[in-house]
């Protein structure tokens, strides 16, 4: 039976400044929204980034043990499926 997990993420971002307006700068907070529905039996496994959905699937229980790399905005993120326990996300070396 699959499961579903959600992740939530709130990066910092610089948005550069506009023309005409020399530097100005701003701080703008963004969340990321990472979910994930799978079954450790079948394999099957789709993860979705911030709506954009993306299959990973890999053979019959062969799920656990894997990882995944992406991209969270601007960060470095992992999809890990530990060999126990559930799936977990890492960005820039943070389990969220």
């Amino acid at each position: 039976m699959a499961k579903k997990y959600e992740w939530k993420y709130t990066e910092e971002v610089t948005v550069e400044a506009e023309e005409g307006q020399e530097g100005i700068a701003e701080l703008k907070m963004v969340e990321h929204t990472v979910s994930l529905v799978c079954s450790m039996l079948t394999g099957k496994a789709i993860i979705t980034i911030d709506g954009d959905e993306f299959d990973i699937s890999v053979g019959f229980m062969k799920l656990r043990g894997t990882n995944q790399m992406f991209r969270l905005g601007e960060c470095a993120a992992m999809l890990d499926f530990p060999k126990k326990g559930e799936p977990r996300v890492i960005v820039d070396g943070k389990e969220l």
